[in-house]
């Protein structure tokens, strides 16, 4: 589809509704954030549109007149623990130094990521937070040159999580969690370890070196350790486990990348009539409010979250900001690694 590019700043809705060939009430849904009733074609369709014509650019920059406004954390999905807990420790530094924080959930596929950080760049915001899980998997030399963009408007980008961008960070240090979570289970005398993770995650493909690396200082041997690659949800880390049990080796140790991996894998060895810990124990990370609700009680390892926003927010703000922040994890052992 071949867009005629029109003079900055005069494109209007209806404009990108005419080219697009579609209403303008079915453009303003894809443009304005409702786009859930629209298929993906003509939302891509639209999209493409705007962006040709510099309709979204062009009116968010309008719109604010050229001013900066406040601090944008850019996440994967905001209904999660994890990001409800760093959202409220930006918000709280934010409140102190008088900024406001928003979140903006970058939805699902490349285009979309790359689409979110346009229309954030029209935005003018102050910072961006990103935490490294929102990009995962996407071109990075295009997320880069978009970021790139970002930052020569005068925006700041700070990360939250392992990634490989050039820009101050808050750092966990998954590799040393996932060695911390190994030395653990190694202690419990169980022969055949297994490991639930995912593809195109740098803090879980980090997790999971460290899991790896901790195991084999341990005496095991590396090739025997199961590693289940699952979408990283309950239902994944179910059916991850499910097909761990269905091998002639089933797994009596199950280190999961997260906690909802693990609360998954809690669900597939109960319907199964294997009991935890007592035929296989399970361990997870991120200490998810509920990891301490499920039965048996999950081992997990508690991360800062809140005290992570706070850094987030703190670098966010500061220009001169090079060196990443690491906080330290906690390890927090329950029933479902009990002896």
């Amino acid at each position: 589809m071949a867009v005629a590019r029109q003079r900055s700043g005069s494109a209007t809705l209806r404009d990108v509704a005419e080219v697009a060939g579609v209403s303008p009430s079915t453009a303003s849904r894809v443009l304005n954030g409702g786009a859930a009733s629209v298929s993906d074609e003509l939302a891509v369709r639209v999209l493409a549109v705007a962006d040709a014509l510099g309709y979204v650019r062009n009116q968010a920059a309008r719109a604010l007149r050229g001013r900066r406004s406040g601090v944008v954390l850019i996440v994967t999905d905001p209904r999660t623990a994890s990001v409800a807990a760093l959202a409220a420790g930006m918000e709280e530094a934010g409140r102190a130094s008088g900024v406001a924080v928003s979140v903006t959930a970058v939805g699902s596929g490349a285009d979309a990521h790359l689409e979110a950080l346009r229309i954030l760049r029209g935005l003018r915001p102050l910072a961006l937070v990103v935490t490294s899980a929102s990009f995962a998997g996407t071109d990075s030399e295009r997320v880069l040159a978009e970021l790139e963009l970002i930052r020569a408007e005068g925006a700041n980008v700070v990360f939250v999580g392992e990634h490989d961008y050039d820009y101050p960070s808050v750092r966990f240090d998954d590799v040393t969690i996932g060695r911390v979570v190994a030395d653990h289970m190694a202690t419990l005398g169980r022969a055949r370890p297994a490991v639930l993770t995912t593809t195109h995650h740098p803090a879980l493909e980090s997790r999971t070196q460290g899991f790896v690396e901790g195991l084999v200082a341990h005496g095991y041997d590396a090739a025997a350790i199961a590693v289940e690659i699952a979408e990283v949800s309950r239902e994944g880390g179910r059916s991850a486990t499910a097909r761990l049990l269905a091998r002639d080796e089933r797994p009596d140790l199950v280190l999961a990348g997260n906690d909802v991996l693990a609360i998954g894998a809690l669900h597939a060895l109960s319907s199964a009539g294997l009991r935890v810990p007592e035929d296989v124990a399970v361990s997870g990370v991120d200490d998810i409010p509920i990891a301490q609700d499920v039965t048996p009680s999950l081992t997990t390892v508690s991360l800062p979250f809140v005290e992570a926003g706070r850094a987030a927010l703190t670098l966010a703000l500061d220009p001169a900001a090079t060196d990443d922040v690491h906080l330290r994890a906690t390890l927090v052992v329950r029933s479902s690694t009990a002896r």
